[in-house]
């Protein structure tokens, strides 16, 4: 399919690694569409793959496909203006407002438990790349969140060859990657997703990753290492929530909860907030 008709509007600064982004408009479509296209070679293997996944996907907390061209790789998607996860952890927003925080994750602990379930997405559905960066805050609802970059995704069952040909390092963030990753173990994808939530809710409520520094460093304290206690003074935070977020991090996969699991902790401890 040959899109034409369009304008760009600006080039959006992204991190290094991951594809060209721009801010675009169609000509007889007056609301902006963001457009993603290949800054090297796997960039195409990778769009190619998240066309195809969010063609199966319809979740409200799920940023929309808009259309892709194969020929060219660009892949169009809806636009929302905001903030990620990351940023606000950044700026200090986060750790400031705990309320705010603890919905922001039990938004993405739905979301995700709704992937793992195949609730609008047709089948089972693991992102294998969830990390604050690719959590998305939307400007005209704060509170809510809308999961982003499916690249590296994939349904229950159906590895990507990038991952079964081991072409691509595919552990994806390394301080976000859970222990079976480092091993090149992918079966256990639900399961590595729910390591990455507990990363990403540990990041957001204390400012820090539970491992960090060097490669080496991380690799180590991902495999070995028990992360500090979130519950400190000053981080205002649930001891429930610190509970489910430590099982997250669980060295053995099977040891960890599920994403439905968590939701409901976030879900009935949210009350307890004023």
């Amino acid at each position: 399919m040959k899109i034409r008709a369009i304008k760009k509007l600006e080039p959006l600064a992204v991190p290094s690694r991951v594809s060209k982004l721009a801010r675009v408009e169609f000509e007889r479509f007056p609301y902006p569409a963001l457009l993603k296209e290949p800054a090297h070679f796997w960039d195409e293997i990778f769009i190619a793959n998240e066309a195809y996944v969010l063609g199966e996907v319809t979740h409200p907390r799920i940023r929309r496909k808009l259309a892709y061209d194969a020929a060219t790789h660009q892949l169009f998607l809806e636009y929302i203006e905001g903030e990620t996860l990351e940023e606000l952890v950044r700026q200090g927003v986060t750790r400031a407002d705990p309320r705010r925080t603890h919905r922001l994750l039990q938004s993405v602990a739905e979301t995700v438990a709704d992937m793992h379930a195949g609730i609008f997405c047709g089948r089972p559905l693991i992102h294998n790349d969830l990390k604050s960066r690719n959590v998305l805050v939307p400007m005209a609802a704060p509170e809510e969140t809308q999961l982003i970059d499916f690249s590296h995704s994939y349904f229950e069952g159906n590895l990507p060859p990038f991952i079964t040909d081991k072409k691509e390092d595919p552990k994806g963030t390394a301080q976000y990657s859970a222990p079976e990753k480092w091993d090149g173990d992918f079966a256990k994808g639900f399961k590595s997703d729910v390591f990455a939530f507990g990363v990403t809710a540990y990041y957001a409520c204390t400012g820090k990753h539970p491992f960090d520094g060097t490669l080496a460093q991380i690799e180590r304290g991902v495999r070995e290492e028990k992360p500090p206690s979130p519950l400190k003074p000053g981080h205002n935070l649930l001891r429930n929530t610190v509970v489910i977020i430590l099982a997250c991090l669980e060295k053995n996969p099977d040891r960890r909860p599920t994403m439905e699991q968590v939701a409901r902790v976030y879900a009935d401890s949210a009350s307890l907030f004023k």
